[in-house]
């Protein structure tokens, strides 16, 4: 009795256990069936290393992924459609330059930039397993090529009319390390999301700043002065200038004419002095009278009153 009761349970025992060893066996087998989401692409490493020689057998597409138990192949997923965004910072504050970090433009001036990096995955491969810690270098791309782009452009040109362009060189120049250093990392797009000076060094500056405007509005009044006045004083002057020289060329002519009379008086005076005289003093009377206008002869006894009416 006693032995039939063990065979019993030595039975029982080992249909639990063969059911135990399938269970394990199944559980196995199907844990090499993966599922890669839309959107992704997974990688397989089989005891570490990299399984396929070429791009196409190295990155699965979405879909069910077949391979062999975690402890053999290890799945590595990448998101390769999402846009990621990282924010880069070059300061602490701007309370005081000694209290963070700070960028020299190419005038000796300084300016603190913040700017957000949008990226993709372009290359699985490289993002996956060359790089480690790729928000760090990120980071410190994008700090580098901002500092040696700041070095080379004017702090005006960063805070106004270049800022467009010298964002464009950082991003360029950004992609440029990135690929250099092969992250598999494309950007999409950087925008500088601060661009500004430590306070004290903004005070300063906008005090500049506001001088200059002030110099060029005073310029500029100046130049409309200078337009309004400057014509119409050369046109004055031009106006004197015509006067004096007709009144100088009437001088001239009337000069002239009287020193003709005269040189033909002298030569008549030359050939007859009383001839000359008479008809001179008959001129010179003939012009008084004609200056007194009519007159009256009044005979008073001896005497002759001359009455100019």
């Amino acid at each position: 009795m006693k032995r039939e009761f063990l065979e019993d349970v030595l039975k029982t025992v080992s249909r639990v256990f063969v059911v135990l060893i399938l269970a394990v066996v199944i559980g196995i087998a199907f844990s090499g069936v993966r599922i890669v989401k839309s959107g992704e692409v997974a990688l397989v490493l089989r005891f570490g290393k990299l399984v396929g020689n070429t791009p196409e057998e190295q990155i699965h597409k979405p879909g069910l992924l077949f391979c062999f138990p975690g402890f053999i192949d290890e799945v590595v997923t990448v998101s390769t459609d999402s846009v990621m965004q990282q924010d880069v910072y070059t300061h602490y504050t701007d309370e005081s330059i000694a209290d963070g970090t700070y960028m020299l433009t190419g005038d000796n001036n300084v300016v603190l930039i913040n700017a957000m990096l949008k990226y993709k995955v372009s290359d699985p491969v490289a993002y996956a397993l060359r790089i480690n810690e790729i928000e760090s270098l990120i980071d410190s791309s994008v700090r580098t090529i901002m500092v040696e782009t700041a070095a080379h452009t004017d702090v005006d040109v960063i805070m106004t009319s270049g800022k467009k362009d010298f964002q464009d060189s950082i991003h360029e120049g950004v992609q440029a390390r990135l690929d250099m250093l092969e992250t598999g990392i494309s950007v999409q797009a950087l925008e500088l999301t601060s661009v500004t000076m430590p306070k004290p060094v903004r005070i300063v500056y906008e005090g500049v700043n506001a001088a200059v405007i002030e110099a060029s509005t005073m310029m500029e009044e100046a130049q409309q002065y200078w337009n309004t006045v400057v014509p119409s004083a050369e046109a004055y002057a031009q106006n004197l200038i015509a006067a004096a020289d007709s009144t100088r060329a009437s001088k001239v002519a009337d000069a002239n004419m009287e020193l003709s009379e005269f040189w033909g008086v002298l030569e008549e005076y030359e050939r007859d002095p009383a001839v000359v005289r008479t008809r001179i003093y008959s001129q010179k009377i003939s012009a008084i009278l004609d200056n007194l206008g009519t007159i009256r002869v009044v005979q008073d006894d001896d005497s002759v009153i001359i009455i100019k009416p």
